[in-house]
C-alpha cells in the first residue's frame, strides 16, 4: 500500500478530524475527496507543497472515480472499501511565517520582479494585471476583466487608508468571481493571489473586507475553485506562491527570478494569475508607504 509522505496542514487536519467522504473529482495525477465539509486534494509530489495536498510517494495502481466512497481508518484513506494509502508517518506542511519586512526591501523586491515578470499577451491569462505598467493591446478576458483588477486596486487603495469600498467596486469586484477558463478561473485565482498577500502582509483588515465582499457570491464559480478561494482567505496557497511573495517583500533579490518560475508552474495559468493578485497588493502597499513618507517629511518641514 502507497504511503502519502507530506499532508498540507489544512489536509492533516480533515484527514484527523472527518472520516466520510467521497470522492468528488479525478484528473490525470490528482484527484479530489470532500471529507466532510473539508476538502483534500491527493496526488504525486508533481504537485507541490500546499495546505490542501496530500502527496503520494508512487501511484497507486487503483485510480478512483468520481464518487466512490471515501473514508479514513486508523490512519489509512480508505477509497471504495479498500486501503488506498497511509498517512501515519507524512510530514505536516505548513508555509513559513512571514519574514520581516521594510519599505526598502519592498521596493527593491518589486524592482527585482519588474525584470522578469511579462505579460502574456498570447495566454489565457490575467498575468499583465500584476504588471508595473499594463499592456496597450489586451487580450479579451484582460478586456472583460479591466473594471475588476480596477475595482480591487482601488478596494485595496483605499482601506490602507482605512476608507470603504464603494458599492460600485464591490459589484465589479464580484465580476471577477468564476471569470476566466480552466479548474481554477483565473479571476479567483486573481483574488486569491491578493488575500493571500495580504494575510502575510498582516493586513488582515483588508483581507477581511476582500472577502466579506466575495464569499456570499461564490456561486458564481465552481466546487473546486471556492474551496481554494475560502483557502486562500485563511492566508493558504501553494508553497511556490508563499516562497514568491516572501523573497519579495524581503528584497531578496537573487531569489526572485527562480521564485517567479517557480510560481509560474503551478497550473496552467494558476500561479501567473494568482502571482499578479499578489503584486496588485505589493504595488498598493509600497504606493501606501511612499505616500504616508511623503506626508512625514512633508510635515517634518512644516
Amino acid at each position: 500500500m502507497p504511503a502519502i509522505s507530506e499532508l498540507g496542514l489544512l489536509a492533516e487536519k480533515a484527514l484527523r478530524v472527518e472520516s466520510i467522504g467521497q470522492v468528488a473529482a479525478v484528473f490525470d495525477r490528482s484527484f479530489y475527496v470532500a471529507l466532510g465539509s473539508q476538502w483534500i486534494c491527493v496526488g504525486l509530489s508533481h504537485l507541490g507543497s500546499g495546505p490542501l495536498h496530500a502527496l503520494c510517494e508512487r501511484r497507486p495502481l487503483c485510480w478512483p472515480a468520481v464518487g466512490a466512497s471515501a473514508a479514513v481508518t486508523d490512519s489509512i484513506l480508505v477509497i471504495d472499501n479498500k486501503p488506498f494509502a497511509t498517512f501515519d508517518d507524512a510530514s505536516i506542511w505548513k508555509p513559513e511565517l512571514a519574514r520581516d519586512w521594510t519599505y526598502a526591501g519592498l521596493r527593491r523586491g518589486l524592482g527585482a520582479v519588474d525584470q522578469f515578470w511579462r505579460a502574456d499577451i498570447d495566454g489565457e491569462g490575467l498575468s499583465a494585471a500584476g504588471c508595473e505598467r499594463p499592456p496597450t493591446k489586451l487580450t479579451p478576458l484582460l478586456a472583460a476583466a479591466a473594471a475588476g483588477i480596477a475595482a480591487l486596486d482601488r478596494i485595496i487603495t483605499n482601506a490602507l487608508d482605512e476608507r470603504s469600498p464603494s458599492p460600485a467596486d464591490r459589484a465589479e469586484l464580484v465580476k471577477l468571481i468564476g471569470l476566466g477558463p480552466g479548474l481554477t478561473p483565473s479571476g479567483d485565482d486573481l483574488i486569491g493571489g491578493a488575500l493571500i498577500a495580504l494575510a502575510m502582509l498582516d493586513r488582515l483588515d483588508v483581507r477581511d473586507l476582500i472577502w466579506h465582499v466575495c464569499h456570499e457570491h461564490l456561486d458564481r464559480t465552481n466546487s473546486i475553485s471556492q474551496i481554494h478561494l475560502r483557502t486562500a482567505a485563511l492566508g493558504y496557497g501553494a508553497a511556490a506562491m508563499h516562497a514568491a511573495v516572501h523573497a519579495t517583500i524581503a528584497g531578496e533579490v537573487g531569489r526572485v527570478e527562480q521564485a517567479l518560475i517557480d510560481v509560474s508552474a503551478i497550473g496552467h495559468s494558476s500561479g501567473r494569475d494568482g502571482f499578479a493578485g499578489v503584486l496588485i497588493v505589493l504595488r498598493a502597499v509600497e504606493r501606501n508607504l511612499t505616500s504616508k513618507k511623503v506626508r512625514t517629511s512633508i510635515s517634518t518641514r512644516s
